[in-house]
């Protein structure tokens, strides 16, 4: 499966590992690069920014940025909005750790996304809800249907995490946090495979938010435009980490800098 929207780039799940493999090898031999954890550092503060932006929160970068690494709310904004950002860092924690991929491990994400709704943090809902005019699966079919969503065989990995996104948010498991929930998992699945997480930025909400409505209408249209934001977005990681090495390493190994190594 080859990604539509980048033919000039000629992206295919193959190319991708070619390059994830390069990543890899550069690891190797700068496995404790300081250019790295900061890249990972900055990746975070994007990535819990934008994924609770798409959802509304209202908090900015630089206030997402200070919440989490000052570990205090600001008041000029509500306390659950404060709470999104901290339930987001937490989930991202947690899947830095690599869980399996399990209906539980899902559950254990939405736990900490959704931490400071005791009722609601970690369980299916029990009731009916809407998406706009849509009425998503009744709340007694949720079990069984996440279970059939576990137990999905598809060999093409960013096919299968394409799909598994749209099904899961079609199933909408949760009374709320499923759309971070479901980012989150489309991280740990890349990251099981030893590719980068992804940041889906607010600024293409509204592409992202169009492969839903196709998928509900020609399931492979969906599915091709979800697994091409996905390929588009891993390219541009994988690339953007291997030029910042690359030029820490040109930076480092420039003459100007011989007095520093002296």
């Amino acid at each position: 499966m080859k990604n539509t929207w980048l033919k000039h780039i000629d992206i295919d799940t193959g190319l991708l590992i070619s390059i994830k493999d390069e990543y890899h090898k550069m690891l190797r031999e700068k496995p404790r690069s300081a250019v790295v954890k900061r890249y990972f550092d900055e990746f975070r503060i994007a990535f819990v920014y934008n994924t609770n932006a798409i959802e509304g929160n209202p908090i900015t970068h630089n206030d997402t940025d200070f919440i989490i690494n000052s570990n205090a709310f600001l008041e000029k904004y509500s306390a659950t909005h404060n709470m999104e950002v901290v339930g987001s860092n937490k989930a991202y924690n947690f899947i830095l750790s690599l869980p399996d991929m399990t209906a539980e491990t899902l559950l254990c994400i939405h736990k900490r996304v959704l931490f400071f709704d005791e009722e609601n943090a970690g369980v299916f809902r029990k009731t009916p809800v809407h998406v706009g005019d849509k009425q998503m699966l009744d709340a007694d079919s949720i079990s069984e249907e996440i279970k059939r969503l576990f137990e999905m065989d598809e060999p093409d990995l960013f096919r299968h995490i394409a799909i598994f996104h749209l099904r899961l948010e079609n199933i909408h498991p949760f009374v709320d946090g499923n759309g971070r929930a479901g980012r989150l998992m489309i991280n740990l699945q890349l990251m099981k495979a030893g590719f980068l997480p992804i940041n889906i930025k607010y600024i293409d909400t509204g592409r992202y938010y169009r492969c839903f409505r196709q998928f509900d209408t020609a399931y492979e249209k969906g599915a091709q435009e979800m697994f091409n934001l996905i390929t588009k977005y891993e390219y541009e990681e994988l690339n953007g980490i291997m030029e910042a090495i690359r030029l820490n390493s040109r930076s480092n190994n420039s003459p100007l800098r011989k007095n520093d190594r002296d």
